[in-house]
């Protein structure tokens, strides 16, 4: 059985890279079917079967994305340009994102946040958990495991049952192992469920970067409706109108998805930059922090200059979330902008953007939890992912969500203080 505690704080750990040849290697294992290996293990086996590429398609787990990765290989190797994207994806993204907001160190490590030499599975881990609690009695097979912890954790009741049974062996071992994988993701689900609202009409909060996120409660109606011309016939119509409704469960997967989505825009934004709102958002920035430094300034109160202007708005949601953004570099061109900014809004905007200038601009795309770019690029890509999840699990995002669907203040007491540091050791968190 798992267990896992606070880690100490040890020398900061730096993200395996590779080169844009490795990833192309990696990404032919990754369709074959290798990609629960590590990276180097990947990288071996397409280099050791390099000459039979394409003898081995009709072995491929995903033929097409395959056949497309060795031809990519095939025009490097000739010189050729080849425009090739590759992708990864991120482990078990959900509990991901669960795990960062709540400090859960056990949840983090079984979704390739922590250890940086294993990557991990959360779905197979829970696998083996409930077979080693059922003791043999019964063998349980990883997909249905994935089935049941995936929805579980959307606040679902009914899948672990249709897949275990009422009240069995099996379900009573399953939630056990769900708590043991991931114990924050668990938690945080309670809580989600206890934060229903009864009758809103609506659901809604604010993701750091300004983004809402308004959910109707939306809830089916039927109606008899009969048709004096078909002789009087009558069917039943069905449709759903934003009435309350006394219990829910739909925040349990709302907010992790927009947080999951957070997470998507935030990549994009760091990869993909507008050059010069970076040079000189920074510029101002920096000197702004010199300033400080040498003269003992601090950030001067909001006023009617900019007092309810989109500028302002960001402000507000660095304040309650304490997660810097990068979406209001543009705001910054603005004359003594940065005065109003926090010397800590400051230096973590400053972290942000020396990060981003170690690469030039480029283009990501995203389907779901997948992230896509050029090989060249997928180092920073990976840095950036890193980087965003540890900024998650130092900030009070979840705290500032909760208090806003509540309509009250409240904390929110994470797991460990230092999973950020355990997090920017890592080399797994998409894989």
């Amino acid at each position: 059985m798992q267990t896992f505690t606070e880690q100490p704080t040890t020398k900061e750990h730096v993200m395996i890279q590779f080169s844009p040849w490795q990833y192309l290697m990696i990404d032919v294992a990754n369709h074959f079917g290798h990609d629960k290996l590590l990276f180097e293990e990947r990288i071996e086996w397409a280099q050791s079967n390099l000459k039979d590429l394409e003898a081995m398609t009709d072995q491929a787990e995903t033929k097409p994305l395959y056949v497309k990765a060795v031809q990519a290989v095939r025009k490097v190797q000739n010189g050729e340009v080849t425009g090739h994207i590759m992708g990864l994806d991120a482990s078990c993204s959900g509990i991901q994102v669960m795990s960062a907001m709540t400090g859960c160190v056990a949840g983090a490590t079984n979704t390739g946040l922590v250890n940086p030499s294993l990557r991990a599975d959360a779905y197979s881990t829970c696998t083996d958990e409930m077979n080693t609690i059922l003791g043999g009695t019964l063998e349980v097979p990883r997909r249905d495991a994935k089935a049941a912890l995936m929805t579980t954790m959307y606040g679902s009741k009914k899948t672990p049952k249709d897949i275990f049974g009422d009240k069995t062996p099996a379900l009573e071992a399953f939630y056990q192992a769900a708590q043991i994988v991931a114990p924050g993701a668990w938690q945080l689900l309670q809580e989600l469920l206890a934060s229903w609202q009864p009758y809103a009409l609506v659901h809604e909060w604010k993701l750091p970067d300004g983004f809402d996120a308004r959910v109707k409660v939306m809830e089916k109606q039927e109606a008899r409706i009969e048709v004096d011309e078909l002789d009087h016939a009558t069917f039943t119509y069905e449709y759903y109108e934003n009435v309350g409704s006394k219990r829910g469960l739909s925040n349990a997967a709302n907010v992790v998805h927009s947080v999951d989505a957070y997470v998507l825009r935030c990549i994009h934004r760091r990869c993909n930059y507008n050059p010069l709102i970076l040079h000189f958002a920074h510029e101002a920035i920096m000197f702004e922090l010199d300033q400080r430094a040498n003269t003992n300034q601090t950030s001067i109160a909001v006023d009617g200059k900019i007092q309810g202007t989109q500028f302002h708005y960001y402000i507000q949601q660095y304040e309650r979330s304490g997660m810097a953004d990068v979406v209001i570099l543009p705001e910054l061109l603005g004359e003594d902008a940065v005065w109003y900014l926090s010397t800590k809004h400051l230096e973590a905007l400053d972290r942000i953007c020396r990060r981003m200038k170690e690469h030039a601009p480029f283009e990501v795309i995203t389907i779901h939890d997948e992230f896509k770019c050029s090989p060249v690029n997928m180092n920073h890509l990976r840095q950036h992912y890193i980087d965003v999840f540890a900024e998650i699990a130092d900030s009070r995002i979840l705290e500032d969500i909760l208090s806003q669907i509540h309509g009250m203040p409240g904390s929110y007491t994470k797991l460990s203080n230092n999973l950020s540091t355990l997090i920017r050791g890592s080399n797994y968190g998409l894989c």
